[in-house]
């Protein structure tokens, strides 16, 4: 029988089984459209067809279903956003996993061009004039043009501008080889469920900084446990997979090979003996894994991938004799250790706390009852407010927070207090049916320049919470942003800090801000920092969200859905809490209703009297 350890959400990973053809992810779905709007873009093609995939792009992202399934059923071109052209080329990469109009195009620029278009800050428009003026045609040649300062002296760009384009080949550089949650879970499962249809493979799992619930994600690492004569035909059969563009290595005891999406998989092989000291050593992080090792040295024992080992006095290594042990707990245990979940195992204290029985119960998907920062249509989400309801109902959850966009996110069609209200009548008229779930009256407002809330007191008061985000003028100077946020802290209506550092994965790093004094304000007036679970987010980080929550903070686990299957970014936002050490009741949207509704209530009475002051 054959076990896989499955670290995607429950509702993200990919619907593959092992038999039948090999289904793509939505996710690579949506990266092919969105190359094919930004290649027309840049061609200069009719801006409706470039559109029109981009919207493709959206759309897939977005939608409750799985994309092959609506495709098979024939009501792909039902979904908004997705015309009877683009149900076609989806067709193409469903059946195919490619799109020939993408390769077609690819080939009339130089292969230099999809790294230039992954650099922050640097659309399609943008550069079609690099490559017109200056003959762009790679990433080296456009920090050249940088250093040169030849890019400043075109129209439309700057010393400013240049400047931002030398900062985003850096992050480029910086963050080129690693990878999203989403992508990568996707494509472990793939891989994963491909061996474990092999009848040599008796077991198989997903280890690495994956199973660590990690932001972003270097290579794959899985693991399967199979007889040494067997292995030769097991790593022929992975190196088979649908997803295999190219194998790098093949041996013995380990495979390599690059998949879809660019991601480097490394495939392990051993005895099933040795599968438990094998899935720890390959889960653990550098750090994690030299203390355990010091642990079993300092009893006389040597901890490796192959197991743990004793040796007798006097006796060469040769003759070392290993524990029988068939399980991480049972290590674990050997070394006078509770069981330390995969999340945690980073090195920074968690050794010392197993030592002392110390680790609690940590939050897990189903401690969750709702969630409240979620996006509709009233603003950029794409599905109706009742749309993103009824998937929250099929979640099970209790209750759902809308938090549409203010009135200065214009790019958002951020609403007004004329349309703010307009929302409310809707929202009352759901609850008062006692449709399921509850849904709460929510905005995410942002925080101006000064600090000051969008929206004026009065109608602040009005909603059930506030989430105050930040959307613009990232530049200011550390005092300034961290001043902005302070005052934005301590407004009484406020409930939650949006996305508190601002930063996306891979794209742009967090803004200059002092982040502990901003949660000292928190702390003083009560508001809490989400965890923004979107996983081009996943802010706040772990890192700082461990000590605030270890000095009784709590926090809130918010998905910052667009879509209704975006609802379902709440399990990337566990794996982040989990590695901060979270306990259910440190989670504000672990409570039930009533407990939610009285602490919302209790926040909007305690607004009333300061404001009256």
């Amino acid at each position: 029988m054959t076990d896989i350890d499955d670290p995607s959400p429950p509702a993200g990973g990919p619907s593959a089984g092992s038999g039948g053809p090999p289904r793509i992810h939505r996710s690579q779905i949506a990266a092919i459209l969105r190359e094919v709007a930004d290649l027309l873009e840049l061609k200069g093609e009719n801006p409706f067809r470039s559109r029109a995939y981009a919207n493709g792009a959206r759309a897939i992202e977005g939608m409750a279903e799985d994309p092959q399934d609506l495709y098979e059923a024939g009501t792909l071109g039902e979904v908004r956003g997705i015309g009877p052209g683009l149900v076609a080329g989806i067709a193409e990469i469903v059946l195919t996993g490619s799109l020939a109009l993408l390769a077609e195009l690819r080939a009339e620029f130089p292969a230099g061009v999809q790294d230039l278009l992954r650099i922050p800050g640097l659309g399609p428009k943008r550069l079609r004039l690099l490559i017109e003026n200056l003959q762009i045609d790679s990433t080296a040649a456009l920090e050249r043009a940088c250093r040169e300062g030849r890019v400043a002296l075109l129209p439309g760009f700057g010393a400013k501008s240049q400047e931002k384009l030398l900062q985003g080949l850096s992050s480029l550089q910086k963050h080129g080889e690693r990878h999203l949650l989403p992508a990568a879970g996707a494509a472990a499962q793939a891989l994963a469920r491909h061996l474990a249809a092999h009848p040599a493979v008796a077991r198989v799992e997903i280890a690495g900084s994956l199973r660590r619930s990690c932001e972003t994600i270097g290579d794959l690492d899985l693991l399967v446990a199979v007889p040494a004569g067997e292995r030769e035909a097991v790593v022929d059969h992975f190196l088979a997979a649908p997803s295999v563009l190219q194998a790098i290595e093949r041996g013995a005891t380990k495979a390599a090979a690059v998949v879809a999406g660019g991601i480097r998989a490394d495939l392990r092989l051993v005895e099933a003996s040795e599968f438990a000291a094998a899935l720890l050593h390959f889960t653990g992080s550098k750090e994690h894994n030299v203390e355990l090792r010091a642990r079993a040295k300092s009893r006389g024992w040597t901890l490796n991938e192959y197991g743990l080992h004793q040796r007798q006095p006097g006796a060469d290594e040769a003759e070392e004799t290993r524990f029988a042990l068939d399980s991480e707990q049972a290590i674990y245990a050997k070394l006078g250790l509770a069981w330390i979940p995969p999340e945690a195992r980073e090195g920074m204290g968690e050794i010392d706390l197993a030592a002392a029985a110390a680790i609690p119960e940590l939050v897990a998907y189903a401690d969750l009852r709702g969630t409240l920062h979620v996006h509709t249509d009233w603003s950029d989400g794409i599905a109706t407010l009742e749309g993103m309801a009824n998937a929250a109902a099929n979640l099970g959850w209790e209750y759902l927070g809308i938090a549409d966009h203010s009135r200065a996110a214009a790019y958002a069609r951020g609403l007004d207090a004329s349309r703010v209200r307009q929302q409310w009548l809707e929202i009352d008229a759901w609850n008062a049916a006692g449709r399921k779930p509850f849904l709460f009256k929510g905005t995410e407002c942002d925080i101006l320049g000064d600090g000051a809330l969008d929206f004026d007191d009065e109608l602040l008061l009005g909603f059930d919470y506030v989430v105050a985000s930040v959307h613009s003028r990232f530049g200011l100077s550390r005092e300034a942003m961290t001043a902005r946020w302070v005052r934005a802290a301590a407004h009484p209506c406020v409930t939650f800090l949006g996305h508190p550092t601002g930063r996306l994965l891979l794209v742009r790093e967090p803004y200059e801000l002092d982040l502990e004094a901003v949660l000292d304000a928190a702390r003083i007036h009560g508001a809490i920092p989400e965890l923004n679970a979107n996983p081009h987010r996943l802010d706040l980080d772990w890192r700082p969200l461990r000590g605030w929550l270890a000095s009784g903070g709590m926090t809130s686990i918010h998905p910052d859905a667009h879509s209704p299957h975006g609802l379902s970014d709440v399990a990337f936002g566990i794996g982040i809490a989990r590695k901060a050490l979270a306990v259910p009741a440190q989670i504000l949207n672990s409570r039930p209703l009533a407990e939610v509704q009285a602490y919302f209530a209790d926040r909007r009475q305690r607004a009333r009297e300061l404001l009256a002051r």
